[in-house]
């Protein structure tokens, strides 16, 4: 059972939006983060805290509930309209906290099972689209002892969210205990004035200020990184796992000490050493890191939740062997050139030096470092206190972070890294090789950098080829389309502002961002019924590679003899573990799939839906199909575990793909199937049975389409497309949108075959153990009992899954199947 239970909130269509804002430009980028990998956890901000004294649930619940009803940021969802995405707040959530108790659990298992409970619910991923991104679970760990597990998207929160979180609860709930109105700071703002003013602020002077200051900084400056220790995939990661290491109360007293005798910040002392480490370490005569501002120059916006942080980019030139002395001053000038000039939103400082855009990469920043306080301070709250504790990662934006958090009981040195570019022991060495540098400015500032030696086995050289390899231009390929490009260009000059788009010219370089991209692509899909990825973008970002990768896909050859094989393979996601998922058709559905389930998991779609490779396969049996499909999965026996996954019909055929798998000698692990029932089972009932079970099929489907359409989860078109009749009176009226679009064509034609080879499907009857069963509501809870139905094809004891929602809504309930079945792989 999962331990993510909490759900904000409710069917939006009961709320009532109180206002509609854009969105500031952090979340923006959030936004456009979500929309590469929808659910993202590395957007998600964990955080947790001990709780000790006398408390109760109900009232840190309440306290809960009364800051989300004072933020409005916390009652806040996303939409999009024409490619742009807005924020919108609403009167009310439905917030609950959920409350596991541990307190029977034995003392050596808890905090294992504390941790892996913080692993789950840090990584939950969120859907921007409903309101109230912030969940929370109370773990009872003893009756005056709990943890408090919070997580929230970073479109809406930040680490000074924290502190004010901290506070108002705290505040609030040692408020009811007493029985006594709370005493908290009135919020003259709420998050949505904030969003106007940058918009404003935006159009202003002001900013051009901030353009020119950045431009002189950053133009033509390298792409920084450490080289990993394994090759990067072709799109970026986000699994990682971070290495601390806690230092006594002398190392914070000495750094203090050294801060103030070198007349800087602890922030510009850790910025030169790290930056010091980091040349040694590469041996780059630039080195550049991201670091992260509180964004909060207003008094105003000091006490509100929000996401007001900041990326700012640090540039530091190494052109000869200085002491670290003198590395510290000249730090210093760096940071405090970046600090005023800290109101340049990171995504508008990445459409100004407009880098070549790679997929596995962030734009400037591959490393970050940040040096903060703790930001929940250590306090008592009537009869209680809450602690800060470290939290776990949700899931890594950069390939490498260096932290520094300070506490009570002294500062912690921690490194969040990508898991699938380094190895552990790698973070260990720079984790001593960080000390060590600040053993050396704290000894004997005086000394050179060169100082610090980094051993040969050790020292990871920088990628003398970054830049190049960035910078590598496509190959151009001529298409025959010429049309389709000439049209696609008018696409490109109309959002882009452009008089004239060459062939050879780049969207980027023509001044294309993350944003304008988005609105590209879905005029794209509009005009050409085509559905490129941002992905395909950024690897063919000129007029012509694009145009060819959308327009000139190459078409399956029909071999001189035979039927050409009719399923096509599709790669969603490659995994970094041994395990692999194989889907069968409803590809858009399996893709959302592959972004829930863990990077380790490799997963692959085949389907039929190309027209050309159906023709003479309508007397084909459904063992014949799968043969087809067993051929075209190309499947290594000795490779790792896989499962199959179908839905419907297509369940029928992962059930008969397995037994060929096996056959072949294939470690299937599992099939999963949904919504399937097995072949000739409704065509052996009693007419009168059959008859019953058909009305209330009907009666079923027509309340749930309908309670989507007067939701606004679904718009009347569509509804409409779902019933033969008032289909029929579409087509009959000639209204356009009323027919089936080419997808919906392919996806019923598919069926239809699938359909008429099943019913002479007779399943091998050997109990399989392994098969796993999903029931949507589109199904009768008898399905359950019956086992849908599959008789001695599968055993008795077979596990039967309850979705919640519809044949669509099984993406979350599959994805945890499929993990726990490949063992959290």
């Amino acid at each position: 059972m999962s331990t993510v239970e909490n759900s904000p909130v409710g069917h939006v269509a009961d709320l009532e939006i109180i206002g509609e804002f854009p969105c500031t430009q952090t979340q923006l980028r959030c936004w456009i983060l979500d929309q590469l990998l929808p659910g993202n956890p590395a957007l998600n901000v964990a955080v947790r805290w001990e709780i000790r004294g006398a408390f109760k649930a109900a009232t840190i619940e309440q306290a809960f509930r009364k800051v989300i009803q004072r933020h409005e940021i916390l009652r806040t969802r996303f939409i999009e309209r024409e490619g742009r995405p807005y924020q919108q707040a609403v009167d009310r959530i439905d917030f609950k906290m959920s409350v596991i108790d541990l307190r029977s659990m034995a003392a050596d298992q808890r905090q294992a099972r504390i941790m892996s409970i913080g692993e789950e619910t840090a990584q939950a991923p969120f859907d921007l689209s409903k309101p109230g991104l912030f969940r929370v679970s109370l773990l009872m760990a003893e009756n005056d002892r709990g943890v408090l597990l919070i997580t929230a998207h970073q479109s809406c929160f930040d680490g000074w969210s924290i502190r004010v979180l901290g506070r108002e609860v705290g505040e609030i709930a040692a408020a009811i205990d007493a029985g006594r109105q709370p005493v908290l700071p009135e919020l003259p703002l709420q998050y949505g004035d904030y969003a106007l003013w940058q918009q404003e602020y935006l159009q202003s002077y002001g900013f051009e200020t901030e353009k020119t200051f950045w431009k002189e900084k950053l133009t033509g400056a390298p792409y920084f990184e450490v080289t990993p220790d394994h090759p990067r995939g072709r799109v970026k990661t986000n699994h990682g796992n971070i290495l601390s290491i806690a230092q006594p109360l002398a190392f914070s007293e000495r750094m203090d000490a050294a801060a103030r005798a070198h007349r800087v910040s602890q922030y510009s002392y850790g910025a030169a050493i790290i930056s010091a480490m980091l040349h040694r370490l590469t041996n780059a005569q630039t080195v550049m890191f991201g670091s992260q501002v509180a964004g909060r120059e207003h008094s105003d916006l000091e006490d509100l939740i929000g996401v007001f942080i900041n990326n700012l980019v640090l540039r530091f030139n190494f052109s000869s062997d200085i002491s670290f002395a003198q590395h510290i001053h000249s730090v210093s000038e760096t940071v405090e050139g970046a600090l005023n000039h800290q109101r340049m939103p990171f995504n508008k400082l990445v459409e100004l030096i407009n880098p070549v855009r790679d997929p596995s990469r962030n734009p400037l920043i591959s490393v970050n470092f940040n040096l903060q306080k703790a930001f929940l301070e250590d306090h008592r709250y009537g009869g209680f206190e809450l602690i800060s504790s470290p939290s776990q990662s949700p899931g890594v934006i950069y390939d490498l972070s260096f932290i520094m958090i300070g506490r009570p009981t002294g500062w912690r040195m921690s490194i969040e890294y990508n898991a699938d570019l380094f190895d552990a022991r790698t973070i260990e060495s720079l984790l001593q090789l960080w000390q060590k540098a600040y053993e050396i400015a704290l000894d004997h500032p005086e000394a050179l950098l060169s100082s610090l030696t980094v051993p040969e086995r050790q020292a990871i050289a920088a990628a003398k080829d970054a830049a190049a390899e960035l910078s590598a231009s496509h190959a151009l390929t001529d298409t025959p389309v010429a049309k389709k490009t000439a049209a696609l260009a008018a696409l490109w000059q109309d959002i882009l502002q452009v008089p004239q788009v060459r062939p050879q010219d780049d969207f980027f370089a023509l001044g294309g961002h993350s944003l304008l991209a988005l609105r590209l692509l879905s005029a794209v899909r509009d005009k050409f019924n085509v559905k490129p990825t941002l992905e395909l973008l950024f690897k063919e970002p000129t007029l012509e590679g694009f145009a060819a990768a959308i327009f000139d896909a190459p078409k399956t050859q029909e071999p001189a003899t035979g039927i050409v094989n009719p399923w096509e393979l599709l790669t969603c996601k490659h995994g970094t573990g041994p395990a692999s998922l194989y889907t069968l058709n409803h590809p858009l559905l399996f893709y959302r799939l592959a972004n829930a389930l863990p990077d380790t998991i490799s997963v692959h779609n085949i389907n039929m839906f190309n027209p050309d490779l159906r023709k003479g396969l309508a007397d084909l049996r459904l063992e014949d199909i799968a043969r087809y499909a067993v051929d075209a999965m190309q499947i290594d026996v000795n490779a790792g575990p896989i499962a199959l996954a179908g839905l419907c019909v297509n369940g029928t055929l992962a059930m008969e793909v397995t037994r060929q798998l096996r056959e072949k000698g294939a470690d299937v692990s599992f099939t999963a199937i949904i919504d399937t029932w097995a072949p000739g089972y409704f065509a052996s009932l009693p007419k009168k049975e059959q008859k019953r079970w058909n009305r209330e099929r009907r009666v079923k489907r027509l309340a749930y389409f309908t309670k989507k359409v007067l939701s606004g989860r679904m718009p009347l078109i569509v509804y409409l497309k779902e019933f033969n009749f008032s289909l029929a009176l579409l087509k009959m009226f000639g209204v356009k949108a009323g027919q089936y679009s080419p997808d919906e064509e392919a996806n019923a034609a598919v069926t239809d075959l699938l359909v008429a080879a099943a019913r002479s499907y007779k399943p091998v009857q050997n109990k399989d153990p392994s098969v796993i069963l999903l029931r949507s509501q589109a199904n009768h809870p008898r399905a359950r009992k019956l086992l849908f139905g599959w008789g001695d094809a599968v055993a008795a004891d077979t596990t039967v899954v309850d979705i919640k929602g519809w044949h669509e809504d099984s993406v979350a309930e599959l994805a945890s199947v499929v993990s726990k079945k490949f063992g959290g792989a």
